[in-house]
């Protein structure tokens, strides 16, 4: 035993190095386990998924979708990185397109966006998210349990337009999508969320086709805001604003007419507006200096207007010295008689 064991400690010696370099590779652990067996795993997933693809395929195209679906499943289930996961991702949207199951076909493409950014046919993918958002808005219920109609979506459609935009920024379906997150807002009365869709689309995509279109909706929006001359008129204003615009930017658009209309008719609110608040000081507070500011104002705004007439006849009393009649003493005067 004494001789032995220096022979023992000088193998040990030996074979020190070879040993520590074996538990340093973690590959070494368990024998013959390496990098080729793990490469060879995995071209076996690819080979695997691959086949039921094919499988899933077939079933596909001869309408046995119910078979296609179970397939495209498994892949997705047991193959989660594989190169045909994308593609069966895509097919299953497809078939959940086919039954009317819009958000769970967007949700699946959608799928392949995020965890498959190599994906060859992105384009398909957006086109196909386009499609089932655009059925949404326009009043697609789905189903459940496949039998009952359910509920109508906008919200959903817009957040799945919002989302198509994050996803494409630069292609021609980014400015559909904030036209159709407008039009959705539009039709659920929300039209601050209408007004950011449009003031993004403009600023974003000027060249779009839909450029004047954006426009238009804009100055039509701030519109339907206004309450009338008594009101605040920063909806009047805006409004003028992208009208005024719209005639410079597109002064050939079929629309150029229907637009001056109501360009005059937004002025003529404005108009009158200003001319409220001058009969205000002029009658109410006995400030001429203020009234003619705002007379002034009227008859610049919209010379022709009938408002910009009176503030005229205003004006022109208060330079011959005329003292206006206290409207507030006479209605003070009614009151005390009821």
């Amino acid at each position: 035993m004494q001789r032995t064991f220096p022979l023992l400690l000088a193998l040990g010696l030996l074979t020190a190095p070879s040993l520590h370099a074996l538990s340093l590779n973690p590959f070494n652990w368990f024998g013959a386990t390496s990098n080729d067996s793990i490469n060879l795993a995995s071209s076996e997933n690819q080979d695997g998924a691959a086949g039921l693809l094919a499988v899933g395929k077939v079933n596909y195209e001869a309408g046995k979708l119910s078979a296609a679906k179970r397939t495209f499943k498994k892949i997705i289930k047991k193959y989660p990185t594989s190169s045909s996961t994308a593609e069966a991702l895509t097919l299953r949207a497809r078939v959940y397109m086919s039954k009317e199951l819009w958000a769970k076909g967007f949700d699946d493409l959608q799928k392949v966006i995020t965890e498959h950014a190599n994906y060859e046919h992105f384009d398909r993918v957006i086109a196909d998210q386009f499609d089932c958002a655009t059925a949404l808005m326009e009043g697609a219920r789905g189903r459940i349990l496949w039998v009952f109609p359910g509920f109508k979506q906008y919200g959903t459609s817009a957040k799945q337009f919002e989302q198509i935009v994050q996803n494409a920024p630069y292609s021609d379906y980014a400015p559909l999508a904030l036209m159709n997150i407008a039009l959705v807002a539009e039709d659920t009365a929300e039209p601050e969320d209408a007004i950011d869709a449009l003031d993004r689309l403009i600023n974003y995509y000027p060249q779009s086709m839909l450029a004047p279109d954006a426009y238009y909706n804009l100055a039509q929006t701030y519109s339907d805001l206004v309450q009338g001359y008594e009101y605040d008129q920063g909806s009047t204003r805006r409004a003028i604003s992208y009208y005024e615009d719209f005639l410079i930017l597109f002064p050939t658009s079929n629309y150029s007419g229907e637009v001056e209309a109501n360009l005059k008719k937004m002025e003529n609110l404005l108009a009158s507006s200003r001319l409220n608040l001058g009969d205000f000081y002029y009658y109410f507070r006995n400030n001429n200096t203020a009234a003619l500011v705002f007379y002034n104002e009227t008859i610049s705004i919209e010379p022709d207007s009938d408002a910009a007439a009176e503030a005229r006849l205003r004006i022109q009393d208060i330079e011959a010295g005329v003292r206006p009649t206290n409207k507030a003493s006479i209605i003070r005067k009614l009151l005390r008689a009821e």
